[in-house]
């Protein structure tokens, strides 16, 4: 089998704790990819905390395609046997999932691939999808001066570097907000670029970004509101915002708003264009290096990262963490499109519209237009960006240096080694 992978696959052990018990699930095949047609089989181990099997209770098993394809649902008495073994197959290219759960166990979740690398996402992409873009863009830049503003934080810059508050102007009466920090010394010009999108929600990003002694750093929200360090000032500005967009276009969070209304009335539109101007304004800077300029992104961020990177030419790497908005009509092939699920979260009169404007939003379109390095990683049991639209986006990338890391039995997140070793290679030369 043709396995495109830049590391190792990492098995990990999925000790998830919950009342001092814990599952552990490996497969018969370590790296935990099949070909069509061959059988998966799952070993579970019901643990005590004292890690000794379990003797006694009842736990439930499903199997299904990380979608509504649901194969096998078995209720285990632990006292016939733990271990005990769940086997399924898939049938064409996809994502085998196991979830395991129990009373006094917090539920597991594992995932083995069907040739993922022949996922095809669930809609074809637009006839119209580049000249769509291509009138956005000429209509921001016709219509809205950009209007840059950056304001120094004097108590968040060191004698590295100068931290910036940044933000400007975009379409539909929006800004974009977020920090920027420049190096002190200019002797080290002209500086490579990192450029970063955050994941979803305010959460407490704001106070993890900081800066570089040797790089631009360009850090930017999709928010309507001015980011703060003070998370007791930005939860209050953050369910308004959700508020007001839920009530207004009957949806459920922010990043379904819009969509069935038009595709100019998307969330996410003047999000895109007001960030990519950003990027063209930073990359017009004289102390900016235009041969080191890159991207890094999680999740929402990661699917910003296929998003611009597929839009702007200016980037020369990518590094593309569980993305998210990608595969938005998975559904359509029988499997769980990617998050934010925009169809599933619009009133049921709604749907078919917003089905209709999705495509030009999906980063598996603009991935379709990537020419530069990227490397994506992929949780197997990412329940929120689930692995087959992680791997619809891949497979479109049409670059020739792309690779794709495996996180087996990885959920939601990100192994610090996985940031680690693709932060390195966004920083070689």
């Amino acid at each position: 089998m043709k396995r495109n992978v830049l590391f190792a696959s990492i098995m990990l052990s999925c000790a998830m704790a919950f009342a001092q018990s814990r599952f552990t699930v490996t497969t018969d095949h370590p790296d935990a990819l099949y070909r069509c047609g061959e059988e998966t089989v799952f070993t579970v181990t019901a643990l005590d905390k004292d890690n000794q099997p379990v003797k006694e209770g009842t736990v439930t098993a499903i199997l299904d395609n990380f979608g509504p394809k649901r194969f096998t649902t078995r209720k285990i008495n632990l006292a016939e046997g733990n271990p005990f073994q769940m086997k399924g197959t898939l049938t064409e290219p996809g994502f085998l999932r196991l979830r395991v759960n129990g009373d006094h166990f917090k539920e597991v979740v594992w995932g083995t691939g069907y040739e993922p690398l022949r996922i095809v996402q669930g809609e074809p992409c637009p006839a119209d999808f580049d000249a769509f873009w291509a009138n956005a863009m000429k209509r921001a830049e016709e219509t809205v001066p950009l209007d840059p503003r950056m304001a120094p934080a004097p108590e968040r810059s060191t004698d590295a570097f100068t931290f910036y508050r940044v933000s400007f102007a975009t379409l539909n009466d929006r800004r974009i907000y977020g920090y920027m920090t420049v190096p002190k010394d200019s002797a080290k010009a002209p500086y490579p670029v990192q450029v970063t999108v955050p994941g979803a929600g305010c959460g407490n990003w704001a106070n993890q970004v900081s800066g570089s002694p040797d790089r631009i750093i360009l850090f930017l929200t999709v928010m309507t509101f001015e980011p703060d360090y003070d998370q007791n000032k930005v939860q209050p500005l953050f369910k308004e915002m959700v508020k007001s967009l839920e009530t207004r276009y009957q949806t459920v969070g922010y990043p379904s708003s819009g969509i069935a209304e038009s595709r100019e009335a998307y969330f996410y539109y003047p999000v895109i264009l007001g960030i990519n101007r950003a990027v063209n304004w930073v990359a017009a800077r004289p102390d900016v290096d235009l041969k080191r300029f890159t991207y890094t992104g999680t999740s929402q961020g990661g699917g910003f990262g296929l998003i611009l990177c597929g839009l702007n030419k200016h980037f020369t790497k990518g590094a593309i963490f569980v993305p998210a908005i990608t595969d938005l009509l998975g559904d359509r092939a029988g499997r769980q499109p990617g998050w934010p699920q925009i169809i599933r979260n619009q009133a049921e009169q709604n749907r078919a519209a917003a089905g209709k404007n999705a495509p030009y939003f999906d980063g598996a379109n603009f991935a379709a237009r990537i020419t530069i390095p990227v490397r994506v990683v992929v949780g197997f049991a990412d329940m929120t960006c689930a692995p087959c639209a992680v791997y619809a986006g891949y497979n479109a990338i049409p670059s020739n240096d792309k690779q794709i890391v495996h996180g087996i039995g990885m959920g939601h997140s990100v192994r610090g080694e996985f940031y680690q070793q693709l932060g390195a290679w966004l920083s070689a030369d």
